[in-house]
């Protein structure tokens, strides 16, 4: 087994310990924090000759300290309660090393009370900021009970254990902001993609419905001449009508689904506010009896906006199509100081189901994108639906 096998083998495991507590620090922190507490006993077990209650003290410290290394976290008590495994252990073992005098090498720097240090940094980052605390306030009074006073002063410990608090402190909340700010990237992400899904969602709608309804009436053209034997020549109009229809539905949605990939290549541009009269047009091809009015340089809409402008009465036609088959329908299209879209069709029977679905939704969506206003609904005999763009909406006369 080769060295970089064994590395990645230890990243995967320590990288598994920490996510396994829950912990979003690098891979290799635990293992410094280890090192160092290690060295740090070490070297305090040899001020203390090495004998053997300084041995099994040192590693009274050492095995508890490294529980994150060896105990398992899939007990949702220990996960949350490893302190437990470590705190007195550790406290117990750095009593005893102060409570010996370091008669061995550089005595007068005693390295015994300084075991606490990265113990208290490495529970406030692991156990959160009051237990943590806690484990700083114990390792104070152990110090202060147990530390015997060397010529470098007590204080100095002190000093490190307060430096230690602080620097677990500042990862915690450095720990704590990461995670915030992964929730928070997740959540958009999530939020973004609805959003998306409801945008293609509404498009596929407004499309599909509005070839259904033309085709719709074409077949039944076709079905009416094949039935009272007429010119045959009809049926096969209204049947190419039909067919065109579909294939430019098909288009459409591959133009709109394209729009998903990441380049867009390949995908040709989406009908705008200059498309209307086509869309009037295939109306009227159908059978239906649509009039037709514009005013104003519709080339200044711009293509967002026109967009939702192509959309809306998509869905309008659609719906008059639908609901009142072969009522005439009156279409205005008016730019100004901004943009006007009116459609009405008069009211045929209880037009029950009106309101339903997600047709008229998706209009009010598309004009509160817009920044518009739409009104739909029955007046006295007529079904109107009214859609007003302020002109600051209009970007192209804005630019100009």
């Amino acid at each position: 087994m080769s060295v970089q096998s064994l590395a990645r083998g230890l990243r995967d495991f320590m990288d598994g310990r920490v996510r396994g507590k829950g912990l979003d620090i690098p891979w290799w922190a635990p293992l410094l924090s280890a090192g160092a507490l290690i060295g740090v006993v070490t070297v305090a077990a040899l001020q203390r000759e090495a004998t053997g209650p300084a041995v099994i003290a040192s590693l009274i410290i050492v095995i508890p300290s490294l529980s994150l290394f060896f105990v398992p976290t899939s007990s949702t008590w220990l996960k949350h309660n490893l302190w437990v495994i470590d705190a007195v252990p550790t406290l117990a073992g750095a009593a005893w090393l102060m409570s010996q005098p370091a008669s061995g090498f550089w005595p007068q720097h005693d390295f015994a009370p300084a075991v606490l240090v990265p113990i208290t940094l490495e529970m406030v980052i692991r156990e959160g900021l009051r237990t943590g605390t806690l484990y700083g306030i114990a390792s104070g009074v152990v110090m202060g009970v147990f530390a015997a006073d060397t010529p470098s002063g007590i204080g100095v410990h002190f000093l490190l254990l307060f430096v230690g608090w602080v620097c677990g402190l500042m990862m915690l909340a450095q720990m704590r902001a990461l995670r915030a700010e992964r929730l928070a990237r997740s959540q958009e992400h999530a939020r973004a993609t609805e959003a998306e899904r409801t945008r293609i969602a509404r498009e596929i709608h407004d499309l599909v419905g509005h070839s259904l309804s033309i085709t719709l009436l074409h077949l039944t053209a076709a079905r009416r001449s094949v039935a009272e034997g007429d010119d045959p020549d009809e049926a096969v109009s209204a049947l190419t009508e039909a067919e065109a229809v579909g294939r430019r539905a098909m288009a459409e949605i591959r133009r709109t689904t394209g729009l998903l990939t990441t380049s867009g290549a390949g995908t040709a541009p989406l009908p705008g506010a200059a498309d209307v009269v086509r869309l009037v047009e295939e109306g009227r091809s159908a059978g239906q009896s649509i009039t037709f009015s514009s005013s104003g340089d519709l080339s200044r809409i711009d293509a967002g906006v026109g967009l939702g402008i192509y959309r809306i009465l998509q869905e309008s036609l659609a719906n008059a199509i639908r609901h009142a088959p072969g009522a005439p329908v009156s279409v205005s299209l008016a730019v100004a100081d901004g943009v006007r879209l009116s459609v009405q069709n008069p009211l045929v029977g209880s037009r029950r189901g009106v309101g339903e679905g997600s047709g008229l939704a998706g209009m009010a969506a598309r004009a509160e994108q817009l920044r518009g206003r739409l009104s739909a609904g029955a007046e006295e005999s007529m079904w109107k639906v009214d859609l007003v763009i302020p002109p600051h909406c209009l970007v192209r006369r804005a630019l100009a």
